[in-house]
């Protein structure tokens, strides 16, 4: 692969973050994201692969992705997320190429809902807006768009999606990834993944 397995899983988790980044039923349930925590079950995000943009979709379940010599791989992602008080919250994703040793992810980052829209920012103020639909018991977060440090839109984000299923919605045989103790005070646990 033209940027191999590291730069693979590092573009990835750059695309996951604002700005680097169910039909047929006539009633719609009203979707709401609170403090908590919530699985991710999978994630499309734009990505630079081999110098080329495109969405790359991971998911516990697995997703196949043909590099840009046309070597198929399967990329496979477990994550949390943990929504605190304050607008605090921490993102962890490990995601594993081919099965290999995963790559992980963990990130503090800033939250905050306006009606059904969800924003999802980084420590250092860029934020992308999500709008929020229920689908069953999964929360789909559809991106729309991304913001800037200082609050100016700099990109489309739609196309990005993230699927949540609220803590005590985990799939089953979904087991827990072991992470280090938390080094400081202010970050969030994320003890189960």
């Amino acid at each position: 692969m033209g940027i191999g397995r590291l730069g693979l899983v590092g573009a990835l988790f750059g695309a996951s973050f604002a700005c680097a980044h169910g039909g047929g039923h006539p009633a719609v349930e009203r979707a709401a994201l609170s403090l908590g925590h919530y699985q991710v079950e999978s994630i499309r995000s734009r990505a630079n692969l081999d110098g080329v943009d495109k969405f790359v979709e991971i998911s516990e379940v697995g997703s196949r992705m043909v590099d840009a010599r046309g070597g198929e791989h399967l990329l496979m992602e477990r994550g949390a997320l943990v929504l605190a008080s304050g607008g605090r919250c921490r993102l962890a994703l490990a995601v594993s190429v081919d099965g290999e040793e995963p790559g992980i992810s963990d990130r503090t980052c800033t939250w905050e809902v306006t009606g059904d829209v969800f924003y999802l920012g980084d420590r250092d103020g860029a934020r992308t807006a999500y709008k929020v639909v229920r689908a069953g018991e999964k929360l789909v977060l559809e991106g729309i768009k991304d913001f800037g440090p200082n609050g100016d839109e700099v990109g489309d984000a739609s196309g990005e999606r993230i699927v949540l299923v609220q803590g005590s919605s985990r799939l089953l045989g979904a087991g827990p990834i072991n992470e280090a103790r938390n080094a400081s005070a202010e970050e969030l646990p994320t003890s189960e993944l």
